[in-house]
């Protein structure tokens, strides 16, 4: 019983279709083709119904092929046919010719270093140090995607009517009053930018219905990018020197407000430099010291001589008396002996500390413009520009749409989804009967 199973099935198995990469239309050969196949599928459900009749043990009448070829049919012409005689139709007759225009540059210039690049490129992963160098032009690519470029490019080119040519075809061209966001979308289908991580080459597709649009529009593009790399390198310069400036205004600031802390002290101490006072109360009390000491000299010789009521010892005593006096004021004003806040000893610490702030602050001061010459300097030193490698080229001939790829993935998507929902439809009759 197996042998004639096998036997039945030998009889039974037909060559399988032939279809051509390069075939285009729906022949004589792709009808015979899907004929095959569809005699295939029949016969295959009726073999699955004899063999469970025959392992059943039952006997079952004989299924006639000829019932579902009507059904077969008409869901072929429905999901097969009539779409790629659409497509046909279509890409042949209606589809508009669309011309891509290419472009090829890189952007390169003097960038801020990954950290550890050295490190990196000596590790023998240059790459990765590079990559960072190569970042702007990712910035380029994504301004040629953005909403911004069209807002830039729209004032000097009408881009709504290059893409809303009346020539072109109703699928194609893009509906003029479509909303902005329509049209980003439709312009990131039209334009195509690439980048090599390699290289760091930007690669620009350009694509409309006349060669004469296309290459203005890259044309505009690439001019559009020259600009925005000029802005990016006036940013990155401008960013640098006004960090420094703000840190150079921050510390003038600070200084600003000790020296009006020195200012108001003096004003209200009455002292230009409390040190120079101190100075000159040291002095002050040495000298009347001396003169104490002369006096005191004076006084002991006379009294060797002359009597305790003498006119001239009492004079020596007065003067002995009041340089005393001056001495411990002048030291009192000295030490704080007072503790009226008003000593010069308390002045000074409080010059001192002011002083010392202001010192502080204009460091800070000659620092910050140290940073901000050197900051200069460096963003002057940074460059960033766009090398071209390949003008906007003049296409010669439509290079879009392939027609023939787009008919003959149609026919094959069509044929494969037909084929699945016939093969489904026929097992679930089979198991049915």
């Amino acid at each position: 019983m197996t042998s004639e199973i096998r036997q039945d099935a030998v009889r039974q198995r037909l060559p399988g279709p032939r279809l051509a990469v390069g075939a285009i239309d729906v022949g004589a050969g792709v009808r015979q083709s899907v004929r095959q196949i569809a005699a295939i599928a029949i016969k295959a459900a009726a073999l699955r119904a004899r063999l469970g009749s025959r392992a059943a043990g039952a006997s079952a009448k004989p299924i006639d092929v000829d019932d579902d070829g009507p059904w077969f049919w008409r869901s072929f012409i429905i999901l097969v046919v009539l779409p790629v005689a659409a497509s046909f139709i279509y890409f042949q007759f209606i589809a508009s010719d669309q011309f891509i225009s290419e472009m090829r540059f890189a952007v390169r210039g003097t960038t801020e270093s990954l950290p550890g690049s050295d490190a990196l490129a000596a590790s023998g992963l240059g790459t990765l140090a590079s990559l960072n160098t190569s970042q702007d032009v990712f910035i380029v690519a994504d301004y040629i995607h953005s909403q911004t470029i069209i807002d830039d490019l729209s004032k000097a080119i009408d881009l709504r009517a290059i893409f809303s040519a009346p020539g072109a075809d109703f699928i194609a061209r893009f509906n003029p009053s479509g909303s902005p966001e329509d049209f980003l979308r439709y312009w990131r289908k039209a334009v195509d930018p690439s980048v090599e991580i390699a290289s760091g080459i930007l690669t620009v597709k350009v694509k409309t219905f006349s060669r004469q649009d296309s290459v203005r529009l890259a044309t505009a593009i690439r001019a559009r990018c020259d600009i925005v790399v000029n802005e990016l390198l006036d940013r990155m310069r401008r960013d640098m020197t006004e960090r420094g400036e703000a840190e150079v205004k921050a510390a003038m600031d600070k200084l600003a407000v000790w020296r009006a802390r020195v200012e108001q002290f003096r004003n209200t101490r009455m002292s230009i430099d409390p040190l120079d006072s101190a100075h000159s109360l040291s002095e002050t009390i040495g000298e009347l010291r001396r003169d104490l000491a002369e006096v005191e000299v004076k006084l002991a010789i006379a009294r060797t001589s002359l009597g305790a009521d003498a006119l001239q010892i009492k004079i020596l005593q007065s003067d002995r008396n009041i340089l005393a006096s001056q001495i411990s004021a002048l030291e009192s004003r000295i030490t704080g002996a007072g503790a009226n806040g008003s000593t010069a000893s308390a002045a000074l610490a409080d010059y001192d500390r002011l002083d010392v702030e202001k010192k502080l602050a204009e460091k800070r001061v000659e620092l910050a413009e140290k940073l901000l010459d050197n900051a200069r300097s460096d963003a002057n030193s940074r460059h960033i520009y766009l090398v071209s490698i390949e003008d906007p080229t003049t296409p010669q001939s439509s290079l879009f749409p392939r027609r023939g790829f787009a008919i003959l993935a149609i026919l094959i998507g069509a044929f494969t989804a037909w084929a699945v929902i016939a093969l489904t439809v026929a097992g679930v009759r089979d198991h049915a009967r």
